[in-house]
């Protein structure tokens, strides 16, 4: 596979696969020469591991003819800035941005349906990212450590909130949740700066430590549609004062609030406020409770 290497005043680099047998530009083209800019062009994909651990790069921009990034193709890219997407990307792989320091911002088109699992893992610098109508699936981990994140909007095709999507975003303090979420999973938003959240009214399932660690989080309100809960869902949320169930799920884990320092409000004579007892929390009376906007 051939290279140009076109040297204007703004020192970007150009790579071009254009008349080649090959259509995946790889590891051993970005080696043939790099610079701190580059334009991918007239390839269709951007191999596997194709960036890995290049801290040189600081910007990318990719022509038309590029429709897929492959897995990890920019992981641990620590010193990458910017990166600019065409509508003619269609996919982009799991963990391929996986480790990038210092990514702020990406504008993903219209054309990615999916978010892979790990695809902005540790890009801790992330601070803007708007996901289209059209996803309709976010991967697990997808976000984990994303420490600058603060504002995230979840499209409404999305049903399930995979494993630790939005681990460890501290200063992740507003969220969106689609109507028709069902199942929030596993240390899904664990460590985050939410201070509250509205839960819709179509979800079922709120995973093991989903929210667990959110230290600042003072109020929380449990949907009537919810049917199970398990242990540690609040746990560590040193913060919760009130948390206020329309409904009574029929599963509940172990010690899904920290003791002593939460009251929990549900209808009176419930099986809920046995395992209130049980567990030591104190409760009151939902029917005597106007409930918070």
């Amino acid at each position: 596979m051939n290279s140009e290497t076109v040297r204007a005043k703004t020192q970007v680099w150009y790579a071009s696969g254009y008349g080649c047998s090959q259509e995946i530009f790889k590891r051993a083209d970005v080696k043939k020469e790099l610079d701190k800019r580059m334009m991918i062009g007239e390839y269709q994909k951007i191999g596997y591991r194709a960036f890995y651990n290049v801290t040189k790069i600081r910007k990318v921009a990719m022509s038309r003819t590029v429709e897929y990034i492959e897995s990890e193709a920019f992981r641990g890219c620590t010193m990458l800035r910017c990166v600019e997407l065409t509508a003619n990307v269609k996919r982009i792989g799991a963990g391929a941005f996986y480790g990038c320091l210092r990514l702020k911002e990406i504008v993903l088109p219209r054309s990615i349906d999916r978010i892979e699992e790990k695809t902005f893992k540790q890009c801790r610098a992330l601070e803007r990212l708007n996901l289209n109508t059209a996803i309709h699936y976010i991967g697990a981990n997808a976000f984990l450590d994303c420490e600058t994140l603060e504002e995230i909007v979840i499209p409404e095709q999305i049903e399930v909130i995979h494993f630790r999507t939005f681990y460890g975003c501290k200063n992740l303090t507003k969220v969106a949740l689609p109507k028709g979420l069902k199942k929030i999973n596993r240390e899904a938003f664990s460590k985050c700066g939410i201070k509250r959240i509205k839960l819709n009214r179509e979800l079922e399932y709120i995973g093991e430590a989903a929210f667990s660690k959110c230290r600042e989080l003072e109020y929380i309100e449990i949907p009537e549609s919810v049917s199970q809960i398990d242990r540690w869902a609040f746990h560590g949320c040193n913060q919760l004062k009130k948390a206020v169930f329309r409904g009574e799920p029929k599963n509940l884990g172990d010690w899904i609030f920290n003791k002593n320092n939460v009251t929990v409000v549900c209808r009176k004579g419930s099986m809920l406020e046995e395992y209130c007892a049980l567990f030591g929390y104190q409760t009151e009376a939902l029917e005597n409770y106007e409930v918070e906007e």
